[in-house]
């Protein structure tokens, strides 16, 4: 029988080995031991693919097995930011006061609180109500000296941060830095986003918060990397990989951590032999069917939002073999250059373009442009956009 498959190609499903993201990790290990640590407010930044979602939960990971507790929020969905921090903090801060207000009469019950921590005994309806009606500094600060006293923590980890709305990422970042950094509590603040969120809301005084906090570029893997990703797995599993399939693997996936995935979930799959070792042919194949799947999964829930001229703009950047100056990008269609800073911006925002200098762009990952290149002549886009 055919041990289960050990790759994960799904989003925000933690693979089985977390490879090239060592600096992160270690960085952050910092917070358990120093409440002044830089790491303490920590922003990821990194295109679709690239992890960001399994780095958090990587690091969600590390503080409860430090003993600290954890909120996780994503900026996505119909509860706003602020609420959804605020209503799973005040649930912990609940579960304190009711250890704190009569201990006689609540003992603790379990080892977890929301998966993180220490579990009790649930408080009276007026102290949930009470808990529930106070705003997210309170709550952070009342629960910040409870956990002084316990020698523990909170981290708080935001997703998908660049959906949220600018305002209520203000906010948040002075509720963080009032009941957290100037009171050297031991909250910790861990945030993900696409690149975009950077230009968006890092420049100006309102956003001095994220200009703080200790930024990691969550990139594509190396080379080295994603061949642990690939081989570690298929040996721990009982399978082998012989080095012409591994470096056909390596090659195609581009260092994409999701594409390295679908690749390792595809040759698992198909190859005749594991226990002999999958072959450079079974290789080409699961690069072929992952290739195949991999677009349509990452790229495509993007392109489908796109306007037939943010499209036409894409598709004229093909002509460039490297990157693209904007102004030839608008005679191919003959569009003006206030028109093509519009669709600049928009698809810099999208995270399928990234600005290389001054009246420069460039597709921001190759799938990207691989992707493009399939739809354009699938849509019947012409050569001149």
């Amino acid at each position: 029988m055919r041990p289960v498959n050990p790759f994960s190609p799904s989003f925000g499903i933690s693979p089985p080995v977390l490879a090239g993201r060592r600096e992160v990790l270690r960085s952050f290990d910092s917070v358990f031991d120093n409440v002044r640590s830089p790491s303490h407010a920590t922003l990821l930044w990194g295109l679709r693919g690239t992890g960001k979602t399994v780095l958090l939960n990587a690091l969600e990971d590390r503080a409860r097995a430090e003993g600290w507790l954890v909120v996780s929020a994503a900026a996505v969905g119909r509860e706003g930011l602020i609420d959804q921090i605020r209503s799973k903090a005040s649930a912990l801060l609940d579960s304190v006061r009711s250890m704190q207000e009569a201990p006689s009469r609540r003992a603790v019950t379990g080892v977890s609180v929301m998966g993180t921590g220490i579990q009790f005994e649930r408080a009276s309806a007026a102290e949930r109500a009470e808990a529930e009606e106070a705003d997210l500094e309170t709550v952070l600060e009342t629960l910040g000296e409870w956990l002084i006293e316990q020698g523990t923590g909170l981290l708080v980890t935001i997703d998908e941060l660049h959906v949220s709305a600018t305002d209520e990422i203000r906010e948040f970042g002075s509720v963080f830095q009032l009941a957290s950094r100037r009171a050297e509590r031991p909250v910790a603040f861990v945030g993900a986003a696409l690149p975009e969120l950077e230009d968006r809301l890092t420049a100006g005084d309102a956003s001095t918060f994220l200009q703080r906090c200790r930024r990691h570029e969550i990139s594509n893997l190396r080379p080295s990397e994603a061949a642990i990703a690939l081989r570690e797995p298929i040996e721990e599993a009982g399978g082998r990989i012989d080095d012409d399939a591994l470096e056909i693997a390596v090659e195609a996936s581009m260092g994409q951590p999701y594409l390295v995935q679908m690749i390792g979930s595809y040759l698992w799959d198909d190859a005749e032999d594991l226990a002999r070792g999958a072959t450079a042919d079974e290789a080409r194949r699961a690069v072929a069917d992952a290739a195949a799947q991999f677009g349509r999964h990452v790229h495509g829930p993007v392109w489908n939002r796109l306007s037939d001229l943010d499209k036409r703009f894409l598709v004229a950047m093909l002509a460039d073999a490297g990157t693209s100056a904007i102004a030839d990008v608008g005679r191919r269609w003959g569009h003006s250059p206030r028109s093509l800073s519009t669709y600049r911006k928009r698809l810099l925002s999208a995270g399928m373009i990234s600005s290389v200098g001054r009246g420069r762009a460039a597709f921001a990952d190759p799938t990207i442009r691989q992707y493009v290149e399939t739809r354009a002549a699938a849509e019947g886009f012409g050569p001149d956009g």
